[in-house]
């Protein structure tokens, strides 16, 4: 028999008070900010050797471990989560962050353990907020996930790609798609279609915004400015 650690909690709380990128240039909405990580271990699971098989779970209470970290993440629009609802948001949502760690080191040079996406717990029932978010796995950061943020909707839209163009069959994926051999929770609770339906709306919305941005801001510069006379002396 073999002993493998099983971790049935991980989350931490990132402020929403964040810094926006210059939106001119990286055109994102995407934020950066400090974050805390924090993991909880409750136990771990007895498995027999070759087949995995399941013997016993195992309660530890050992102390929660944190850092203080650094993160990128982009909301996802409340239409999009009722819209996924009926289905399991938190799976598209860890899938979605799977696909896009499968896509960072294509634009960012880097390692896969650089970074990291939440991964949602199946033994966790709590609130996941509406965000895909990408943190840097050291503590103090790595300045990874600063680089990610002003590259977040080229990030997306080639991980709708990926996603779209991987020919697995089954909601969990694969390897090549939403799989990670750095996640947390030993990638379960994946759901690949959802996380294209989750990221599709995140880009449709970033397109709207920014389409709208424009629009404004060439009312704003076509406008006639007030002439001001003078009395001639």
């Amino acid at each position: 028999m073999a002993l493998r650690a099983h971790k049935k909690s991980f989350g931490y709380d990132c402020a929403y008070t964040a810094r926006i990128s210059n939106m001119q240039i990286s055109k994102t909405t995407a934020q950066t900010d400090t974050c805390k990580v924090t993991t909880t271990w409750f136990g771990f699971y007895r498995v027999r050797k070759g087949s995995n098989e399941i013997l016993d779970t195992v309660d530890l209470l050992l102390p929660k471990y944190s850092y203080e970290s650094q993160s990128a993440w982009i909301r996802v629009p409340q239409s999009i989560k009722a819209a996924v609802e009926i289905k399991d948001f938190r799976a598209g949502l860890h899938a979605a962050g799977h696909a896009l760690l499968n896509v960072v080191p294509l634009y960012i040079i880097c390692h896969s353990s650089d970074l990291a996406s939440e991964c949602v717990n199946p033994h966790d029932t709590r609130y996941v907020p509406e965000r895909i978010l990408l943190y840097d796995q050291r503590p103090g950061g790595t300045g990874i996930s600063a680089q990610v943020q002003p590259l977040f909707t080229e990030l997306l839209t080639a991980a709708l790609e990926l996603l779209t163009s991987c020919c697995c069959s089954g909601d969990t994926g694969c390897p090549n798609c939403v799989q990670s051999l750095a996640c947390h929770e030993y990638n379960e609770v994946l759901d690949k279609d959802v996380a294209v339906i989750i990221i599709k709306g995140v880009l449709e919305a970033e397109k709207s915004y920014f389409n709208g941005f424009s629009r404004v801001s060439a009312n704003i510069s076509g406008a006639a400015l007030p002439c001001i006379g003078f009395p001639r002396k």
